[in-house]
């Protein structure tokens, strides 16, 4: 058989796994094998006992000793060094979290029984273990038969034309399916109660070629569903794309088909998978009354600062289900962003759709442990290094700064360091367990600028995380070369492939750096982040030194960032090869000097380093925007780049943005004034006449807690909450809210917005006042430096 590995899921004691042939056939494999946990302990007397335990000898079928290393106990002190751990493979790989509690309850002292490979899930550990991928093209043999004439076990190698390092792999030609639920409303709410009238289906392929499109509406609900159910299994699709599906169209689909009785139909042609009692297993948790699924496995949760909602997923088995709504990679690049992650990372297509980035890198820090004979703790229990008070506020400074002098300038260049955090994880392996190794504590080039005295780095051994990083710098350098080749050939498809990959691995380094000191990565240290802090400091200081010397002012820098201007305007006096030339000598020196890789982006023909809304005298380090001589608008941190602004003001702020894109320095758009008022004016006059769509007056916010956890503030977002929960809907910690601003000076605060479920479409009513009032903020953020007082117009 030679086909892709497109599903894998755990049933007891075997792993099934679905393979999509080259014929376009799908095969289902089962494969018997169980998952494992680890378990040390300082005597090896306490294991012996640990399996006589009549509750733990039921819960596994086999175990061993195996030599292990523990992390990051013995992989930091002794990297020669395995200890004898005891592997329990378990009878049902449902069990395993029941298990794990069970012997932690057994521990009479901290550390007297310590779990590894406790929360990677079974379909992972068989990935690691068997050394495949997602969506590999493989060859597959049965070999023999196990002990049940059910299950057999078989040989799955590499086909000669794919393997984990091929960058030119291919992605079947998956059959998709879409579906959309037309039903009673009793209310704005989402109840699960409402009456499905009819179902809509499009079938497509992977390059989005309809094949058919078409609604189900019989004369009962429970034929519609019947229907429905017998049309998935006509055209039965690999892939299930829907909006919602994981909070509400298979959860409403399910709990009407229950109502009806026919919700064992339903899941057997929803999924490929014929083991129904496996089917109500794995669905008998979903809700039956609304979609507030809080107490499953439904999270909000806090990333950066911000708090995300993330229901709970709604898998399938033999097919894959992909709910954008609840995939941003997949959102964003598509099935070969999506394919990319899962191949690299280890991680089954329809988890790493709906996984966390930090999550999937963690899935390849998990690989490469395996592979070097690291066991992963259950429970993180690096410690941080004792600091003397001084030497914390020393070390935990975090990226180094440039203060920019809010202002508007002209011909700056700027310069970029390329994937600068993990390029130090990787170049100067820094990794939690390679931070103060025994093997090189007395080593002399290997310590932490600036933290000598307090961190040193393994020379001998490379770390956990570099070992990782290096996969994914290395081949997203290679997509960017391959796109930049496909700009040249025109080859349209190809670039787009290319750079979608690209994109989702940038991903990965992006949340590489802030992975390395969440508290809850398994490798992560609060030490190696400081670490990596202190080597961008010293490269950035290193770097404006260096543009001094080359006769360039530093005007701001930040982390990774610089922006330079000729010195005494030196550039009027040389040619445009010469003042090339210069930028790319500095080019030269800076990652000569430093080590690392820097781009040149460019340089502006004028750009605007913001002020602080608060104080004007202080700059806002992180908003700024300006025009390349070659046209490319760059924006940071004003309102067209927030996810919040109306598209009102995101269309006016664009427009504006484009002309003064036209002009070569800040006195031309000086002298432009008069036509951005102009544009000012038409706007006011869109607003004032009613000229505009309500859509792009939807403000979008998203909650920080529980709709009903917020106190009788008087705000907008309250007043949307309010209104929304007396009309039978409720949102969870991370959900969006949408409204307009009707009667914003209302003294009766539930009058001054209306959320979008609530809208008349045929009597729109907005502020005419607020919305003229945040219009004038938008101008403002972009023309203040051109002028104090925006003028007023009648």
């Amino acid at each position: 058989m030679n086909g892709w590995l497109f599903d894998i899921y755990h049933l007891k004691d075997r792993i099934i796994l679905w393979i999509k042939e080259r014929n376009g056939s799908v095969q289902r494999l089962e494969y018997s094998w169980s998952p494992s946990i680890y378990v040390a302990s300082d005597l090896k007397s306490e294991l012996i006992d640990l399996v006589g335990d009549s509750k733990i000898s039921s819960s596994i079928k086999e175990y061993r000793f195996e030599y292990k290393f523990e992390y990051p106990s013995s992989v930091t002190v002794d990297h020669s060094k395995r200890n004898e751990s005891l592997r329990l493979t378990l009878s049902d790989s449902l069990q395993i979290l029941n298990l794990a509690r069970r012997i932690e309850k057994l521990s009479t002292r901290f550390g007297h029984y310590r779990l590894y490979n406790v929360d990677i899930s079974p379909e992972q550990s068989f990935l690691y273990e068997k050394d495949l991928y997602p969506l590999g093209l493989y060859n597959i043999e049965e070999v023999r038969s196990a002990d049940s004439a059910r299950t057999k076990i078989y040989q799955v190698v590499n086909d000669k034309n794919d393997d984990i390092d091929s960058f030119d792999y291919i992605i079947p030609n998956f059959k998709f399916l879409s579906f959309e639920l037309i039903s009673e409303r009793k209310s704005i709410g989402n109840d699960f109660g409402d009456r499905i009238l009819k179902i809509k289906i499009i079938s497509f392929e992977k390059d989005n070629l309809i094949k058919e499109e078409f609604s189900i509406s019989e004369e009962n609900e429970r034929e519609t569903i019947l229907e429905f159910a017998y049309e998935i299994n006509r055209i039965d699709p690999d892939i299930i794309l829907t909006k919602g599906g994981d909070q509400i169209l298979f959860p409403h689909l399910l709990h009407r088909a229950k109502a009806n009785k026919v919700e064992n139909q339903l899941l057997v042609n929803l999924n490929r998978e014929s083991n129904l009692e496996y089917l109500l297993k794995k669905n008998k948790l979903f809700p039956h009354k609304s979609i507030r699924s809080n107490d499953l496995s439904s999270v909000s949760y806090i990333s950066y600062g911000k708090v995300y909602f993330k229901p709970r997923p709604f898998f399938l088995y033999g097919r894959i289900h992909i709910d954008v709504n609840n995939s941003f990679i997949y959102k964003d690049n598509g099935l070969d962003g999506l394919a990319e992650l899962s191949r690299v990372c280890r991680i089954p297509l329809q988890l790493a759709s709906r996984s966390t980035i930090g999550k999937c890198l963690s899935s390849l820090y998990f690989y490469n442990a395996y592979k070097k004979d690291v066991l992963i703790p259950w429970k993180p229990i690096t410690s941080e290094i004792f600091k003397s008070f001084s030497d914390l506020l020393k070390a935990d400074r975090g990226g180094f700064v440039f203060e920019s002098k809010p202002g508007a300038y002209d011909k700056v260049a700027e310069f970029d360091f390329v994937s600068l955090y993990p390029n130090i994880m990787l170049k100067k392996n820094v990794s939690s367990d390679t931070i103060n190794c025994e093997c090189c504590k007395s080593e002399t080039d290997n310590k932490v600028p600036e933290l000598e005295h307090l961190y040193h780095l393994c020379k001998k051994r490379i770390g956990i995380v570099p070992l990782s990083l290096k996969t994914v710098l290395d081949r997203r350098l290679e997509y960017k070369k391959r796109k930049n080749l496909c700009i040249s050939k025109n080859d349209e498809y190809l670039k787009n492939c290319y750079d979608n990959r690209q994109t989702a691995l940038k991903w990965i380094l992006v949340t590489s750096f802030g992975y390395l000191g969440f508290s809850n990565s398994k490798f992560g240290r609060i030490d190696a982040h400081i670490t990596v802090c202190a080597f961008a400091r010293d490269i950035l200081v290193k770097t404006s030194k260096i543009a001094e010397k080359h006769g360039f002012d530093v005007i701001h820098g930040i982390v990774d960032s610089i922006w330079i201007s000729e010195v005494d305007n030196v550039e009027h006096s040389l040619s445009a090869a010469g003042a090339a030339h210069r930028y790319i000598n500095l080019k030269k020196d800076i990652e000569e000097q430093t080590g690392f890789s820097i781009s040149f982006e460019g340089v502006y023909k004028w750009i605007i380093f913001d002020s602080s809304k608060i104080n004007p005298g202080l700059p806002a380090l992180n908003r700024y925007f300006g025009v390349f001589k070659d046209g490319a608008i760059k924006m940071r941190g004003i309102e067209t780049r927030r996810h919040d602004t109306p598209q009102l003001f995101v269309n006016f702020q664009e427009e504006l943005m484009k002309i003064m894109s036209a002009y070569n320095n800040i006195h031309e758009i000086t002298k432009s004034i008069p036509i951005l008022e102009g544009v000012y004016k038409k706007y006011i006059n869109l607003i004032c006449s009613k000229k505009i769509s309500y859509t792009d007056l939807i403000f979008t916010k998203r909650i920080s807690k529980e709709s009903n956890e917020y106190a009788d503030r008087k705000t907008i977002e309250n007043c949307v909450l309010k209104r929304l929960s007396s009309n039978g809907k409720s949102l969870n910690a991370g959900e969006e809210i949408k409204y307009i601003i009707t009667n914003f000076y209302n003294e009766n605060f539930l009058e001054r917005a209306i959320p979008i479920e609530l809208i008349d479409e045929h009597n729109i009513r907005y502020d005419t006042k607020r919305y003229l009032e945040l219009l004038k903020e938008t101008y403002d953020s972009v023309t203040k430096v051109f002028y104090i007082q925006i003028p007023q117009f009648d």
